[in-house]
């Protein structure tokens, strides 16, 4: 049976589909694919697992192989969020211009657009994957997360108002929430942001609260402390707030508040999330494809490594994203003492 790269280059889905039911990985020819302009087999790699934002060893994504082959399709296929209804583009550009006016004409002549979400190809639905932003809803575009070519513009506050005016559904005020607080680009319109949100009847989910904490943004969360939100495990162990942690550690949180705790550097609570029963060897309840000692590699933190390894975590553990160990993982982001420390171990 010829390999998956071997049908890949030979423009045989077939082919390919079976190297895939024999247990090969889809990852490593998605560029090929992309660039030799063959759409069938591209979504078939999607649909079996690749991922199209991964970038090879030097630096390029599917997408860029894709534009130097010069297949439209490709490209379009790639360039996520793929959006094919043009009133919805042009409202999602409004949005990333933060022209106000022409949002509104858009959406007085076709109300259905605030309510609508776009169907991108079937391969990612089809993909089994989690993906964030996969099929989305207009409002979600005003978090800017994942971040856009445009900068955030200074009326982004009046374009959510606009939205935010002619009605928008519960699940997707708290999702559009959680995207603000969990993304970097409008950090410095968050806070008038997340007021309008708010005002408008969003809800801080704990799925959004632990998906924020998760990417290090600390600054919304407090925010919400401020605003009356209930100290739980979880935020206090992101939060570093050792003192008032022991006494909320329980049931399914104690899992959560340790990864939290590891992603954060916050190797006190995550000593004390241990001692109340958390897994050191487990794969983290968020950014799920690494465990703990991948997360703690990050930090460079030789005393975080330590109490993990003592507590039990294992070292030859492949993360699901980039098959590697967390050696593997300090050695490729230069972290000296988190790989000294993982070498000494070996």
């Amino acid at each position: 049976m010829p390999s998956l790269l071997d049908a890949v280059l030979a423009g045989d889905v077939a082919g390919a589909e079976r190297a895939l039911d024999a247990g090969a990985r889809p990852d490593g020819v998605l560029h090929v694919a992309a660039e030799r302009g063959s759409l069938a087999l591209v979504e078939l790699l999607i649909r079996r697992g690749a991922i199209e934002w991964k970038p090879d060893a030097a630096g390029r994504t599917p997408l860029d192989a894709a534009r130097e082959g010069g297949a439209a399709d490709i490209v379009e296929l790639l360039d996520r969020p793929v959006i094919r209804d043009p009133s919805f583009r042009g409202a999602v550009a409004a949005i990333h211009a933060g022209d106000v006016a022409t949002l509104e004409r858009l959406l007085d002549a076709e109300p259905r657009l605030r309510r609508e979400r776009i169907r991108e190809p079937a391969c990612y639905r089809e993909s089994g994957r989690r993906q964030y932003f996969l099929d989305p809803k207009l409002v979600w575009f005003v978090a800017f997360n994942p971040v856009p070519p445009a900068p955030v513009p200074d009326t982004i506050v009046d374009v959510t108002r606009a939205l935010l005016a002619r009605g928008v559904e519960q699940e997707d005020l708290d999702y559009t929430l959680e995207l603000l607080m969990s993304g970097a680009a409008a950090r410095q319109q968050r806070p008038a942001l997340m007021e309008a949100l708010l005002d408008a009847g969003a809800r801080a989910t704990p799925q959004g609260i632990a998906m924020t904490l998760a990417h290090g943004e600390l600054e919304p969360v407090d925010a919400l402390l401020r605003g009356g939100l209930a100290l739980t495990a979880p935020i206090a162990a992101a939060l570093g707030r050792t003192g008032e942690l022991p006494d909320l550690l329980a049931g399914d949180d104690v899992q959560l508040a340790f990864g939290l705790a590891v992603i954060n550097a916050r190797t006190e609570a995550a000593r004390l999330a241990l001692d109340a029963g958390a897994d050191a060897s487990a794969f983290l309840p968020v950014h799920a494809h690494s465990t703990p000692l991948h997360q703690a590699a990050l930090h460079d933190d030789p005393a975080l490594l330590e109490l993990l390894v003592a507590r039990g975590a294992r070292t030859d553990v492949r993360d699901t994203l980039w098959d590697g160990t967390p050696l593997d993982w300090a050695r490729h982001e230069r972290r000296p003492r988190a790989a000294a420390y993982l070498e000494s171990l070996a």
